[in-house]
């Protein structure tokens, strides 16, 4: 009798040392994939001491768990590919008056396209995180859809907009369809070491002081030139000492005084000016993203009514799209919207769906 051996899909996890990721790794190791852990050095070996999750401790987590697992684990350094992308970025968006979103760009430029390629080495089928998002089939376009994941506490659908549905055909997301408190406790029944480790909430390569600080420290010897703070009407108020230390919205730490509320209504990096007013000057219909992608690129959008976040934490409002063309889009707000800070992502919804996104122009 002729026997046929039935193959594993091979899977390649990123695996942070933290129970998001384990559990990952466990899950598919019991749906039956052929896993493999890695996990990548991210920062500077000077500061792995002193960060918050991608440090020595967190790359021995992840050891210790595939030891555990009894899967193959691999620690991959792309330091230089993590400074360029993420570290260098971050900085010459504060400089340039805009306030980036790290972890969109770490998505974007290493979670993915090194794992992608480091599998592709490997001969590996699939790619894994430990995100809380959903991947969705849909059978009438035959694409793979991005949505929001069963935990609305933990989704994390924002961060990985600029995923095509190619890449979601070749990506695993197992922990979409639970809540964070059911990971934890699988991870507890799997006796896995970190299955009460906290979350990390911090951006992982400031490692001390604030992130102005931390920007000044980048720029070492290149001088961080002040300017002026200037009303509607372009009047005088003051002096700064750098437009890195300023936010659209901003309120507090402005440095002028006035009986009335200020906000940073506006900054210009060409002359270094912060203008500031009302709460009111900070409202705009029209918001303007780059770098914008959709999830199935061949979808018709325009003119189409959708809902959008411009952070994280906001709750979603209704929108138009204007236009949408070789990577720029025009976006009309229902209503009128406060906060729109240049170098954040405007993520665009339908339902539960991820539609696309971009980075706010």
């Amino acid at each position: 009798m002729v026997q046929f051996r039935i193959m594993k899909k091979r899977v390649l996890v990123g695996m942070s040392g933290g129970v998001d990721s384990s559990v990952t790794a466990a899950l598919l190791q019991r749906r039956g994939y052929d896993v493999i852990g890695i996990t990548m050095q991210l920062l500077p070996k000077e500061q792995e001491k002193q960060s918050a999750c991608c440090n020595l401790d967190a790359i021995c987590d992840a050891q210790r768990v595939a030891g555990k697992l009894g899967i193959p684990h691999y620690v991959v350094n792309i330091r230089d590919t993590f400074k360029e992308k993420v570290i260098d970025y971050f900085v010459d968006q504060y400089v340039s008056g805009h306030t980036p979103n790290p972890c969109v760009e770490c998505n974007r430029h290493i979670k993915f396209d090194e794992i992608r390629r480091v599998g592709i080495e490997m001969g590996t089928e699939y790619v894994a995180t430990g995100h809380y998002v959903r991947r969705v089939f849909n059978p009438r376009t035959r694409q793979f859809t991005l949505r929001k994941a069963k935990d609305m506490g933990k989704d994390q659908s924002y961060f990985l907009y600029m995923l095509s549905s190619d890449n979601l055909a070749k990506t695993l997301f197992p922990l979409g369809d639970f809540h964070k408190s059911e990971v934890r406790q699988m991870a507890e029944s799997m006796g896995l070491l970190n299955a009460q480790k906290p979350d990390s909430q911090e951006i992982c390569f400031v490692t001390k002081g604030t992130y102005k600080q931390f920007v000044e420290e980048q720029l070492g010897s290149t001088p961080v030139l002040g300017g002026a703070i200037v009303d509607l009407d372009g009047n005088i108020l003051g002096l700064h000492d750098g437009i890195h230390q300023f936010t659209i919205g901003q309120r507090r730490g402005i440095g002028i005084s006035s009986p009335d509320p200020l906000y940073v209504v506006r900054i210009s990096p060409f002359n270094r000016q912060v203008t500031v007013g009302p709460k009111g000057a900070l409202k705009s219909s029209t918001v303007q993203l780059h770098t914008a992608s959709l999830v199935n690129a061949s979808e018709s959008i325009i003119g189409k009514s959708f809902s959008m976040k411009m952070r994280y934490q906001m709750v979603p409002f209704e929108i138009v799209v204007q236009s949408w063309e070789g990577g720029r889009a025009q976006i009309e707000c229902q209503v009128p919207q406060e906060f729109t800070s240049p170098g954040q992502s405007g993520v665009i919804y339908d339902g539960s769906r991820v539609v696309g996104g971009g980075v706010i122009a």
